[in-house]
């Protein structure tokens, strides 16, 4: 095992261990109003009824980084491009202001299906950009696609400026984001390269070179949940972010935490959610929060 791997591995133990420290002692009221959460921003809706189960600060507009990256897919499935079709990845793909440390080599060859698996798992933002710029019209149509799309869904509090979510004019509110999911986990593409664990890309140049990518969520590379779609994001305006939308005690939870405290933060929301849920699920109380449509 090399030493990545083990960091990884390390690092997902270190998460489940603080877990269960941090959610022991959860103890759940009348109106379920006590749960401690890192994020600033966090929705958490049973999207089978609409009900939401917790919320914190949903309407709020905040930029949301790479969940960008779900209504990008949207747009390029939309245009019915064709996904077997090679691009390459050119120097005005480049995303200076990523500080991703894997970046995929300028020149290489993939498909738009491969771009679309990158840029959904592992947050590759140069995939995206060659997606907007291969879109009909360029990036400046595919940026108009996306608004258009959020609009036609009803996402009022929603404003893309770029595919990627780099720009912190990119902004929308949990309860939006929540209605993004919902459409995104209609395609069964998106749904899974954003829940798939690692992929490989050989990329030619002098020679033969093997980029390994992995997913950014641990909780998906540990299997701690059964995640049906998800997206994390982190820019400095908008904090360390993720969606997640999974299937517990039978019914598809959706769950949105933006701006989250400390490396591991949203990731420790989702998975004390998880518990959350769980408990209100088999309790004959019903959560008097309302509903989202």
């Amino acid at each position: 095992m090399n030493i990545k791997a083990i960091f990884c591995k390390n690092l997902i133990k270190a998460l489940i261990a603080t877990l269960m420290l941090s959610t022991s002692t959860i103890a759940l009221s009348a109106n379920y109003g006590n749960l401690k959460l890192r994020s600033d921003v966090a929705l958490i809706v049973n999207s089978d009824t609409g009900e939401v189960l917790y919320q914190k600060n949903s309407e709020r507009q905040a930029s949301i980084a790479s969940i960008t990256k779900l209504m990008s897919a949207l747009v390029v499935l939309d245009s019915e491009q064709n996904l077997e079709e090679k691009i390459t990845i050119q120097k005005e793909d480049i995303a200076y202001q990523s500080t991703a440390r894997k970046k995929l080599r300028v020149g290489t060859q993939i498909t738009r299906e491969e771009a679309l698996l990158l840029g959904l798992m592992a947050s590759e933002n140069r995939v995206m950009n060659s997606l907007a710029r291969t879109y009909p019209g360029g990036k400046s149509a595919f940026v108009s696609a996306m608004n258009k799309k959020a609009k036609s869904l009803g996402m009022e509090d929603t404003h893309y400026k770029d595919p990627t979510g780099l720009s912190y004019e990119n902004k929308s509110s949990a309860k939006d984001l929540v209605i993004l999911m919902n459409e995104a986990s209609k395609n069964d593409l998106i749904r899974e390269f954003s829940t798939t664990k690692s992929y490989k890309i050989d990329t030619a140049k002098k020679k033969i070179f093997r980029q390994s990518f992995v997913n950014t969520n641990p909780i998906v590379r540990a299997s701690r949940m059964q995640v049906l779609l998800q997206k994390t994001g982190f820019i400095r305006a908008a904090g360390r972010c993720l969606v997640l939308q999974a299937r517990i005690s039978g019914k598809n939870i959706s769950m949105v935490f933006l701006n989250a405290k400390g490396k591991n933060g949203r990731f420790l929301d989702a998975l004390t959610a998880n518990k959350f849920v769980k408990k209100i699920l088999s309790s004959n109380k019903k959560p008097p929060v309302g509903g989202i449509h």
